[in-house]
């Protein structure tokens, strides 16, 4: 009963602060928010005048005395200031609608975050109002959320596709045994098929370009979907029209990106123990993250390793979902959490150690 009573009254949340999307999950109630990670302010006077879906929508559309940014840039901080605000004002929007303390938080963090990052997560956290605030690689998280059992001394292997970074980890025993963090994600494809619609003098925005990766993005054999007709500019002719894109230009568009992936992948596979790879053909490969949807990369990602691999169920909500759920196990929450030097010391030597294995 008092566990009920201090949930109610003092949330655990589960921050899924990406490049993209934020996340937010309450245990015991699910995922609350979910809004792209964009921030829209006016430089005249220096007020945030949107945050969210309303901001991304106001993209290549907005006055010269406005910006719109993103305050993560490949899975860290790039603008403290708009983070923490957009962090405040999604837990408010989030828990609104009752009384409340200020609640408990964790917050996911990229493999390739330094020291100094991971700080700036936790003070933008906790200077948007949460009463105590910690982190956890966010490759951990994306298990838990995706139901693996992080606790089992089998070892069972994550791939989180996030907007600006692809977090590539092994997990064991309440443990990373082998990770990888490489700066690829959704935002680099979009990027792309930007990119190679120019290289056909023809422009698009980012809106554009994303709408294009879902619906005809793929991995290996293209599904044979219908072209799309999208608006843009004519760079030749120097004014506005529309065109039709098929999806074998948006596939080409996303191969580097796709296999920069791959080459991630096999490189973990390659560095781990013999048993570990025993394992792993039984347990196999679970992709979480929005790029997890993209048709066909499952299939490429299992065919290429021989190892099996599937799509977490919704795995856009993956790392809040675990993020959260660590929080409110006591058990997890002190075998994961960070412990000051220790932690720092062996998150260092995980990464120093996949850097020399691999370098995309």
């Amino acid at each position: 009963m008092l566990k009920s009573v201090r949930s109610t009254v003092s949330p655990d949340i589960g921050l899924d602060l990406g490049t993209a999307n934020t996340v937010v999950y309450e245990r015991g109630a699910g995922v609350i928010v979910s809004e792209p990670s964009v921030v829209a302010y006016d430089m005249r006077t220096d007020e945030i005048v949107a945050i969210g879906r309303s901001a991304k929508e106001m993209e290549g559309r907005v006055p010269p005395h406005m910006r719109v940014v993103r305050p993560l840039q490949r899975g860290t901080i790039s603008d403290f200031r708009a983070a923490q605000t957009l962090v405040a004002r999604l837990v408010d929007r989030a828990l609104a609608t009752r009384p409340r303390l200020a609640p408990r938080l964790i917050a996911s963090i990229p493999g390739c975050a330094t020291d100094i990052e991971c700080k700036a997560v936790e003070q933008a956290v906790r200077a948007a109002g949460a009463r105590y605030t910690t982190y956890v690689p966010q490759a951990v998280a994306a298990a838990v959320g995706a139901g693996l059992d992080v606790t089992s001394t089998r070892a069972q292997m994550v791939v989180d596709i996030g907007g600006g970074t692809t977090e590539i980890a092994v997990l064991g025993t309440t443990g990373v045994i082998r990770l990888s963090s490489i700066q690829i994600g959704g935002d680099f494809l979009d990027q792309s098929i930007v990119n190679r619609l120019r290289a056909e003098r023809f422009s698009i925005g980012s809106l554009t370009a994303e709408r294009l990766k879902v619906e005809l993005g793929f991995a290996g054999r293209a599904p044979g979907s219908a072209s799309l007709l999208v608006n843009g500019n004519d760079l030749d002719a120097a004014s506005p029209r529309a065109r039709e894109v098929r999806e074998s230009i948006v596939g080409e568009a996303m191969e580097e990106g796709i296999e920069r992936i791959m080459r991630g992948v096999l490189a973990v596979l390659e560095s781990v123990p013999p048993d570990v790879a025993s394992d792993l053909i039984e347990s196999g490969i679970t992709l979480t993250g929005g790029g997890a949807l993209i048709t066909g990369l499952a299939g490429v990602i299992g065919g290429r390793t021989n190892v099996p691999t599937t799509v977490a169920r919704d795995p856009l909500t993956c790392v809040a979902r675990g993020a959260g759920e660590i929080l409110g196990s006591p058990t997890l929450h002190e075998q994961l959490r960070p412990h000051a030097d220790r932690f720092t010391r062996w998150y260092q030597s995980l990464r120093i150690g996949m850097r020399e294995s691999y370098s995309p």
